[in-house]
């Protein structure tokens, strides 16, 4: 595929975000994609095998701005099948015109206040939730990232795909051992929580102060001098040492020194170093916070990294137990092999694939008619059954109330936006499908494709007239049988044993809904592997009983008032009333979201 990448702001390559953004990078161009990035002059020559936009580097506020304002409009969008902004808690547009994955890494300036200045604050605050809600959808890096995107920005969690960070493993190298303790961050200060660190080695007996020495490699970031005043002052000061930043390359024999690794941010998005440790085989320590309590679950020794007593504790019970320093090493070697780039390069691939949008609790699929008709080849080459369903403003009404039918929905292999109020809908929550993929519009489609389609459903003497008139398309599909959604010349177990029998690719099943799925739902095990998709109305449509509106009214997107015209009375309550009634259901939606 081609995908356009925002690799911006990429930190000099020195920061977790610049990390991210080059192992992404990797892994999407090992798995064949045609990639296409933008970039400040500091990624450059990073990614100078590449093709690139290249963009000035910029202070901060004129960066964000023209990210924001004017960038979205030097891009020619129709090259590319979609994009994914790969810190969209940094950089954002003002604009999609393409389906975009946003990638949020964290919300620490929730968690730690005095993180950037006012105008930051404001930025991160009131500016990115706004434009971040824009984009069709959004990845947190880790389950804690998701609650702050819900709690702070307001995002609705269907909107929200976790798909977690992988981490590069060190090599394993052959090292004398040195009585040391790790900890590998910027320092920062209060973020990355320096200060309570020392403050803990401090609190350690004093054999262990004397045995161990507390390494912190890092660039100096903002706050940095409080802790290296702290370190100055500290009666431990020969034990703490700062080496500055330092190279992937020459953490494997970093890793190989030490004791045991230690994690004590007050809040990380993800802790790629805490992996690194894992993998390494050191016993580790870490907060029981943000994502790092969820990444040490099980597999580390969780301390409040608030409190300088319960940091030294866990140090202590970790250096004083060697049997215990092996439990853990076992636990985080486990723990690790669970992370890879290339599953989290392939996990935003999938997000895009993937286009979903939610109404009412229904999961649909967002995109265009060629995808959709793309999804159905897939399905049918897999030889396997899939149940495929069309849903429209009515049908959307109906699973607002029958719990059953929208758990039938959300058990579908697709579901597919049919007609205007779902776009409508899915609009006014956020989402933007592209394209109505309508049965009606399908059908002459697939009788292109060489499948063999079985028809199922329609008043007494419908299927029939729609297989002829299917027949008169001279199409590439074959019609190996009808049978009528009465089932008033063949029982049902007679019409499922005659679909046994022929094996049909397709079997397109018309009993209206929400009959047709429950259908399809409780007969799918007893049908030989196909694709079974409920299309409504479409045979009285194809076998011509009911005329279709004329095409520059389906293209204003108001086929229904013809069909309205055409069938008042059967159709009054889904169109006068039930319109209406969904409109205010999406509005009340989306209140009770927000609230």
């Amino acid at each position: 595929m081609k995908i356009l990448l925002s690799a911006i702001p990429f930190d000099n390559g020195k920061s977790g975000i610049s990390v991210y953004i080059r192992e992404v990078v990797k892994a999407l161009a090992q798995q064949g994609h045609e990639l296409t990035l933008i970039v400040e002059d500091d990624g450059a020559k990073e990614f100078e095998n590449f093709e690139l936009i290249r963009i000035k580097k910029r202070r901060a506020l004129f960066s964000m701005l023209y990210s924001l304002f004017i960038l979205p409009f030097r891009i020619k969008w129709k090259k590319f099948d979609f994009c994914i902004m790969l810190a969209a808690n940094r950089r954002v547009f003002c604009r999609y015109p393409l389906f975009t994955v946003a990638v949020v890494h964290d919300l620490s300036q929730y968690h730690v206040p005095v993180k950037y200045d006012r105008f930051r604050m404001f930025y991160i605050k009131h500016v990115l939730p706004h434009y971040v809600r824009k984009a069709q959808s959004i990845v947190a890096i880790s389950r804690s990232t998701k609650n702050d995107l819900i709690k702070y920005w307001h995002i609705s969690e269907e909107k929200i795909t976790v798909v977690y960070n992988g981490f590069t493993p060190p090599a394993r190298v052959e090292t004398e051992k040195k009585k040391q303790i790790l900890y590998i961050s910027r320092i920062e200060h209060p973020g990355k929580n320096h200060l309570n660190l020392l403050k803990a080695f401090e609190l350690l007996p004093e054999s262990l102060r004397k045995e161990y020495t507390l390494v912190m490699p890092g660039a100096s970031w903002n706050g940095a001098e409080t802790v290296f005043d702290y370190a100055e002052k500290s009666p431990c000061k020969e034990q703490f040492k700062f080496t500055g930043f330092i190279d992937f390359a020459k953490l494997p024999e970093l890793y190989a020194q030490s004791t045991m690794y230690i994690f004590p941010s007050n809040f990380e998005g993800f802790g790629l170093s805490l992996l690194e440790a894992m993998y390494a085989g050191l016993p580790c320590a870490c907060s029981n916070n943000s994502s790092l309590g969820e990444l040490g679950e099980g597999a580390a020794e969780l301390f409040d990294p608030t409190s300088p007593q319960a940091i030294a504790s866990a140090v202590q019970k970790i250096l004083e137990n060697e049997d215990y320093q092996k439990e853990l090493i076992r636990r985080g070697r486990e723990k690790s092999a669970l992370f890879s780039w290339n599953n989290t390069a392939q996990g935003l691939v999938d997000v895009f694939e993937r286009k979903q949008a939610i109404l009412f609790g229904v999961s649909f699929f967002s995109g265009t008619m060629t995808e959709a008709l793309k999804k159905i080849d897939n399905f049918v080459q897999s030889k396997q059954n899939h149940h495929i369903a069309f849903i429209n403003a009515h049908c959307l009404n109906i699973a607002y109330k029958n719990d059953e039918y929208k758990q039938v929905l959300n058990s579908c292999s697709a579901v597919f936006a049919d007609g205007i109020g779902a776009r409508i809908g899915a609009k006014m929550l956020g989402y933007k499908v592209e394209e109505n993929v309508n049965g009606t519009d399908m059908f002459p489609l697939l009788v292109q494709k060489t499948y063999r389609i079985y028809l199922l459903g329609g008043a007494p003497g419908v299927a029939k007239k729609a297989l002829a008139k299917a027949e008169e398309l001279n199409g590439k599909a074959e019609f190996i049988g009808c049978a009528d959604g009465f089932f008033n010349d063949k029982s049902e177990e007679e019409v499922l044993a005659e679909i046994n029998t022929l094996k049909p690719d397709i079997i397109l099943v018309a009993f209206g809904v929400p009959k047709q799925e429950m259908w399809i739902n409780a007969n799918l095990s007893k049908l030989p592997p196909c694709v079974a998709i409920g299309v409504g109305g479409l045979l009285d449509f194809v076998s011509g009983r009911i005329p279709r509106a004329p095409l520059w009214m389906r293209k204003c997107n108001i086929e229904w008032c013809y069909r309205l015209y055409n069938e008042p009375v059967r159709l009054f309550r889904r169109y006068i009333i039930g319109n209406p009634l969904f409109i205010l259901r999406v509005c009340m939606s989306r209140i009770w979201r927000k609230k």
